[in-house]
């Protein structure tokens, strides 16, 4: 088997894979699932999650994983690599749909839109809109005119709003038509993450820089509603618990955690040494998975702010994390060109 993923690597790696049948492989071999952690908690909520969590490894990439993003119904896993590809891999039929490469050869960001008809992706300063079955470009959205480092779709597909750090803009752009509604300026600091409320009537991005707050905008008029106190580090990611009830934020090395009703304070956990640049909330809203350069992955409970595990195996910084709609599993793309599935569910 190794031998033959070896020779596709170099000729055709998809075609073959796929004529093979193997199971969830974007062009890449799976490696036998092993214990990597055990639950190092025993609180209640703990408790749900497996003692022992194991780990398949997805293979075979050409370049570094930048971005991964599961479709609504967990059939489709999407994967933006450093050598500018998009790969589509259906997991219920086990094959690959498509692999798509980008003329620019830079991805930042991947959403896919509830409706689970499209893909978006940022692609260096440009926003490629792609069908989610074949991959077919849709439309080219233009206007940034430096890196866009997130992008984030409100619940209902109506608006897309996009941030660069690099031009220090953010952008709301009608989804349908693909005009530009609006540019908020350089007067709020090198923003690079956006998040929707799951009720859809706000936005909320984070700075870098010396801004470094928080900023809430009304989604019926796109005005500021208000800003946070400036924080003590970068904010290298954001997002809301799908309940709509907390704002999580990666500053620093650590985990913050807001009630987003009332802007109080609720939870402030500290991570490893190096600074968190990834975050995802699992759908239950109790759990929040962090990454960052060292390659490890810690596990946090949402609740009572306890650490449940730290998942290690990759090498480099995992730059992308996302929960199976399940929860049962969470997903890791790394520099080291691996994805890894791990189960914390039985």
């Amino acid at each position: 088997m190794k031998k033959l993923i070896k020779k596709a690597q170099v000729k055709n790696l998809f075609f073959l894979l796929t004529n093979m049948g193997l199971i969830a492989a974007v062009g890449c071999s799976i490696i036998t699932p092993r214990i990597v952690a055990e639950n190092i908690d025993n609180s209640n909520i703990a408790q749900s999650i497996q003692q022992k969590i194991t780990v398949k490894d997805l293979q075979g990439f050409n370049g570094v994983i930048k971005s991964i993003a599961l479709s609504p119904d967990n059939n489709i896993l999407l994967v933006a690599t450093g050598d500018g590809t998009i790969n589509g891999l259906d997991l219920e039929q086990e094959k690959v749909i498509y692999s798509k490469v980008n003329d620019v050869n830079e991805y930042s960001s991947i959403v896919v839109t509830s409706d689970q008809k499209k893909l978006v992706s940022a692609e260096k300063e440009n926003i490629k809109i792609l069908s989610l079955k074949d991959g077919k470009r849709i439309k080219t959205l233009r206007g940034h005119s430096g890196k866009i480092s997130d992008l984030a779709l409100s619940p209902d597909d109506k608006m897309l709003v996009s941030v660069s750090g690099a031009d220090r803009t953010i952008r709301i752009w009608d989804f349908a038509s693909g005009d530009l509604i609006k540019t908020l300026g350089t007067d709020i600091g090198p923003t690079t993450n956006v998040a929707f409320t799951p009720d859809g009537k706000m936005f909320i991005s984070g700075a870098i820089g010396q801004d470094r707050t928080l900023k809430f905008w009304d989604v019926s008029n796109l005005e500021l509603i208000k800003s946070s106190p400036k924080q003590p580090g970068y904010i290298n990611d954001l997002k809301i618990t799908p309940d709509g009830k907390k704002l999580v934020a990666a500053v620093k090395n650590y985990v913050k955690v807001w009630d987003l009703a009332t802007g109080a304070e609720l939870l402030n956990m500290k991570g490893p040494s190096l600074e968190i640049n990834s975050i995802a909330i699992s759908p239950d809203n109790r759990l929040v998975a962090t990454a960052n350069k060292e390659g490890n992955i810690m596990l946090f409970d949402l609740i009572e702010g306890r650490q449940l595990a730290t998942l290690k195996g990759h090498q480099g910084w995992v730059l992308s994390l996302v929960f199976s709609p399940d929860g049962r599993y969470l997903y890791s793309g790394a520099e080291d060109k691996i994805i890894k599935i791990w189960q914390l569910l039985p």
